[in-house]
């Protein structure tokens, strides 16, 4: 798997519109952590996988004055999330690996991700990379829907054309905590809103739940 490759997938995949269902498809799930995570003022948040921006937006207006930067290897999610921006929140958008993060040392208080991360080319790399950027004491927030006890995920890269990393949460506590993380948890969320019948493959993930992951770096 290669950059240029998942580039191309959400590049095709905004170009068709998809990223539109994003925020449908996750955004419960999303506010169910945004809403325990109590985003202190000012506080600079970096979104990983930010797709079209709506995550990002989320972050930026959690709390006052917070900032929030979120980065993708996608040019064109990059420029949907810039035509959805709004003036009325401190967000901006950048084109970024996940494995070559643009941003100083101990730049931001928090990481957050939604649905991104089993994308990375180098995962261990990946994590590595949000461990630096963050402040000491600052958190990680990652979530995902593609897991080893989330098995109606399992076919996912089949259907993407895209390599996944298919982890346990045992695995995905393994790989934050070599990146230097302690205090790794993890908790199994559930979509709290009713789904169609005809939603057969959403019905399925749904009931699997989304595991969100968190952990600090070290004071």
């Amino acid at each position: 798997m290669s950059h240029e490759r998942v580039a191309a997938t959400f590049d095709r995949w905004a170009a068709e519109g998809r990223d539109a269902g994003m925020e449908e498809e996750h955004g419960d799930v999303a506010r169910q952590v945004l809403a325990v995570l109590q985003v202190r003022p000012g506080e600079q948040i970096l979104d990983l996988g930010c797709g079209n921006g709506w995550a990002t937006r989320l972050l930026a207006k959690s709390a006052a004055g917070a900032t929030a930067v979120g980065v993708d290897v996608s040019p064109r999610m990059i420029a949907r999330a810039e035509e959805l921006h709004s003036l009325t929140v401190r967000a901006r958008y950048e084109l970024c690996a996940f494995e070559n993060l643009g941003f100083r040392d101990s730049r931001f208080d928090r990481v957050f991700s939604v649905e991104a991360l089993y994308y990375a080319v180098d995962l261990d790399r990946a994590l590595s990379e949000a461990h630096r950027v963050l402040k000491p004491g600052g958190r990680a927030d990652v979530i995902v829907d593609f897991f080893v006890e989330s098995p109606s995920t399992r076919e996912w890269p089949s259907k993407t054309g895209l390599s996944m990393h298919y982890l346990s949460t045992q695995d995905w506590r393994e790989a934050f905590q070599r990146a230097g993380f302690t205090g790794v948890d993890t908790e199994r969320l559930f979509d709290t809103r009713p789904t169609p019948p005809s939603a057969a493959a959403h019905q399925a993930s749904k009931a699997d739940g989304s595991l969100w992951i968190r952990a600090t770096k070290p004071s």
